[in-house]
């Protein structure tokens, strides 16, 4: 069918990507802050770093790494979950193509680690007993023994506590 002499004007729709949030004045205010990766101290800021440079949006990156969009929301607002898992936590690391260990602060790292697993690793290199790992830590022994075994997760408090105990090689050991 011909236009041609009937009064209609033929229609152009055209595909324009629009300005998202990320190029608002937060994600400029931000690059402001940090002039490069290397500079941010902490992970959250991080996937934030991350997210931008892929020019994405929190609910674009949750869906997918196949997490809900409220958990990445708090993750990079600083606040870890438990339902952060190990599982999600690579997924996001290779998204990004960044080590792992550099989104989870020490905690969380410790439990995608392994725990108590971790934990004892860290006895054996150092040639310790149970006994003598929980009197550097300051804690009782049946302690150690319950996070060893996977009896016990250690919380979040207690892991401040061994690290705060253990000195500066445990998290050494821990980010290598």
């Amino acid at each position: 069918m011909s236009c041609e002499g009937c009064g209609l004007t033929p229609l152009y729709i055209l595909q324009v990507s629009l300005a998202g949030p990320r190029t608002t004045v937060e994600a400029q205010a931000f690059y402001r802050m940090y002039h490069s990766y290397a500079d941010i101290p902490n992970p959250w800021d991080r996937l934030r770093w991350c997210r931008y440079g892929l020019d994405l949006l929190q609910k674009e990156v949750a869906a997918m790494v196949g997490m809900e969009e409220w958990l990445y929301r708090d993750l990079e607002s600083g606040a870890f979950h438990r339902s952060f898992t190990p599982e999600l936590a690579d997924k996001l690391a290779a998204l990004y193509g960044i080590p792992v260990e550099d989104i989870l602060d020490d905690y969380t790292l410790f439990l995608h680690r392994g725990g108590g697993d971790f934990l004892r690793r860290y006895r054996e290199a150092k040639g310790w007993s149970r006994q003598q790992l929980a009197d550097h830590a300051k804690v009782g022994r049946t302690s150690i023994r319950c996070w060893e075994t996977g009896q016990k997760t250690i919380s979040q408090k207690c892991f401040r506590l061994l690290a705060e105990n253990l000195g500066p090689d445990f998290l050494s050991m821990l980010r290598m």
